[in-house]
């Protein structure tokens, strides 16, 4: 547990269709964190988590469905430890599905119930699905709709980190990814992360925040720079972006992390 028994908080990782970053973005983050205290990624993306294979962790076995199976026997408090793997001695992974079918495998409260015990131990950071849409067919069926994996995590979260490409398909899935989100959390902030930003494409950070601005209500706003060749790095040595170096991308996830933490922009 954290210092002074303390908990830990919960960040939720949401983006918009379109690949915009959200995987990298939510371990980059849970590593930065991890250098500062306990932390826990959790892999919650219902089409089909890529977290253990960006961190090369080649396990098997599903930590989420191994969560979802304690839940449902009453056991996950006392053997929550089993459905984590120790990256170092302060970070550490819930895998996801192994496959996106297997989403029904995963009983409602499952999520919210695995973070809740996650932040008595430290900070958890989630990595979430892209689609907020309910499931009527499956409230009629008596179980979660599929992105109910997604909106309990959002709902049980601290703070919501979302994440946005800078290019202008991105940023146009952003806008109106931002009016979506506000649907389902109401009037609570964001912290609105813009990935891969560059020179090349005649924006400044000023005019890119002017078009974020007017869609949700910001704690904060950073931008992370385009930076191919760190993130490549990382990707083929199955290794965090904290592992691989110091780098422009790795200071702007630092300043991220601070924003997070004191709640004021980066």
């Amino acid at each position: 547990p954290g210092a002074g028994g303390a908990e830990g908080r919960v960040i939720a990782v949401w983006g918009p269709a379109g690949a915009p970053g959200r995987s990298t973005v939510a371990s980059a983050v849970a590593a930065e964190l991890g250098r500062r205290g306990r932390t826990i990624l959790v892999d919650a993306d219902p089409y089909g988590g890529s977290i253990g294979q960006q961190l090369g962790v080649m396990d098997e076995v599903s930590g989420l469905l191994s969560a979802a199976r304690l839940a449902t026997a009453g056991q996950l408090e006392e053997r929550f430890s089993t459905v984590q793997r120790g990256l170092d001695h302060r970070l550490s992974v819930v895998t996801g599905l192994p496959r996106p079918d297997r989403w029904t495998e995963v009983r409602g409260g499952t999520i919210e119930h695995l973070l809740e015990l996650g932040r008595t131990h430290g900070d958890v950071v989630v990595d979430t699905g892209f689609s907020l849409e309910g499931d009527p067919a499956g409230d009629l069926g008596g179980r979660p709709g599929r992105n109910q994996l997604t909106l309990g995590a959002l709902e049980v979260a601290d703070d919501v980190v979302v994440v946005g490409a800078a290019d202008p398909v991105g940023l146009s899935r952003l806008a109106r990814g931002l009016v979506d989100l506000r649907e389902v959390l109401g009037d609570r902030p964001v912290h609105v992360v813009v990935n891969r930003m560059r020179p090349t494409l005649g924006w400044s950070e000023k005019e890119v925040a002017g078009m974020v601005a007017g869609f949700a209500r910001l704690a904060g706003l950073s931008f992370l720079p385009d930076d191919r060749t760190t993130v490549d790095r990382a990707l083929v040595a199955g290794r965090t972006l904290v592992e691989s170096g110091e780098s422009a991308l790795t200071k702007a996830v630092a300043s991220l992390v601070v924003a997070l933490r004191v709640g004021v922009p980066a």
